[in-house]
């Protein structure tokens, strides 16, 4: 079974890659202002970017390699055996799949803010009309993506520009002089990677590219620079202008630095924050689907899952995965994003784990294996990517506990149904 193969190309998803990700710049990444000083947080920032692009790059390097809808379950399998790939399959799976839930949750609550209207039937609408879009054609999807990207992006620009005229590092500097420690920055980087995470998922498109070996690396190589621009934006131009504080406590932090301008900012720049900050949600929803659906495809289709889940339509789009994970995700758009955030990124730090390891054995142990696009760095790059996975880890469990036994408990489900149910098809070499 194969998916829409030649129906994307780098345009796509380039796009794919910021909407993963886009919808954390607006809100989520500034609780780590209040959790301690800009320095903090900016230092917080610096090393999860770091993580993020190296796994990103490493991912390229992968996905040219194994083009696959499967993406880090794949790598895995092919280097660790089978229970390892679909330990990261499935993690990959949960943690995009219930983040669609706390997506939905956002949109909705903007929306009602701006519009007036939203809720449950909002939200039934939402998931109805996402999945309806990628249920028509894969192309269409990401090019409703692009476009809802865009927009988002172009919003995040214009914010900067309305905050570099009154830009004060002042504002930047720790008050009464704290200094930049090893505490503050790991109460940080549980928020700050949420500027970034994720966007290594857009390997998953490898399988229905034209040129995966030129349009993956291509297009990962274009959100990384977006998003380090954007990010960038709101990291330094919002609270050097607006006050860490101001922002910190914000849940719409962005609108909130705007208010603190001469005036209050103009209605047509609050009004062009609120639209980005939809259609950014709209987009990493619409990307979160599309990873979500894939990476189930692909375990089914390796008979980790049962068949019906890989089951497509006739111009091969996985319809019953997709209408699964808007099962999963609609009553999770009920529980506190905060709750979700957490167990999301845990699920996904531990799975660049396990990818990155595989990376790094795959170039030690087959150093002359063709490699379309080879990670600038490479051991290097991997062996830093995967410390620094570690420190996330780390850094979520300390913020709380508690979020691991969701995590346990998913695994743990997983794993029985490895043994009893699952029937792995031959690994990919």
């Amino acid at each position: 079974m194969s998916l829409q193969a030649g129906s994307i190309g780098w345009r796509q998803i380039a796009g794919l890659g910021v909407g993963l990700v886009v919808a954390g710049q607006f809100a989520g990444w500034n609780y780590g202002l209040a959790q301690a000083s800009w320095a903090n947080m900016m230092a917080a920032t610096v090393l999860v970017s770091v993580l993020c692009f190296g796994m990103a790059l490493c991912v390229a390097e992968l996905a040219t390699m194994l083009p696959n809808a499967g993406g880090l379950y794949v790598y895995c399998e092919a280097v660790f055996g089978r229970f390892a790939g679909y330990a990261v399959g499935v993690a990959t799976f949960t943690a995009l799949a219930v983040s669609t839930g706390a997506a939905a949750q956002f949109i909705s609550a903007y929306s009602e803010a701006v519009t007036g209207f939203g809720g449950p039937l909002f939200k039934a609408i939402l998931f109805a009309v996402i999945i309806g879009i990628h249920i028509i054609g894969v192309g269409e999807a990401l090019t409703v993506l692009l476009g809802a990207g865009l927009i988002a992006v172009l919003s995040l620009l214009a914010f900067g520009g309305a905050m570099l005229p009154h830009f004060n590092v002042q504002n930047l500097l720790p008050a009464g002089g704290a200094p930049v420690s090893a505490t503050g920055i790991i109460s940080c980087v549980p928020f700050a990677i949420m500027m970034f995470i994720c966007v290594e998922q857009t390997a998953t498109s490898a399988e229905e590219a034209r040129n995966p070996k030129h349009d993956v690396p291509l297009g990962i190589l274009i959100a990384i620079g977006i998003l380090a621009l954007t990010a960038t934006c709101v990291l330094v131009l919002g609270p050097a202008a607006a006050g860490s504080a101001q922002m910190g406590q914000a849940d719409d932090p962005l609108t909130a630095a705007l208010a603190t301008l001469p005036g209050g900012g103009t209605s047509w720049m609050l009004s062009l924050i609120g639209a980005g900050a939809i259609l950014g949600l709209v987009a990493t929803l619409f990307s979160m689907i599309y990873g979500a659906s894939r990476q189930m495809f692909a375990l089914a289709r390796g008979g980790y899952l049962p068949s019906i889940l890989a089951r497509q339509s006739k111009n091969g789009i996985p319809v019953i995965a997709l209408c699964v994970v808007g099962v999963i995700g609609f009553p999770l758009s009920y529980v506190s994003p905060d709750k979700i955030i957490l167990t999301m990124v845990m699920l996904l730090t531990a799975s660049y784990i396990v990818t990155l390891a595989a990376f790094i054995k795959l170039r030690i142990q087959e150093p002359d294996r063709e490699r379309p696009f080879r990670a600038p760095g490479g051991v290097v790059t991997a062996g830093i990517a995967l410390l620094l996975s570690a420190l996330v880890v780390v850094a979520c469990l300390r913020q709380n506990p508690d979020a691991i036994v969701p995590m346990l408990i998913v695994l743990g489900i997983a794993t029985i149904w490895f043994f009893v149910g699952a029937k792995p098809q031959p690994s990919p070499a």
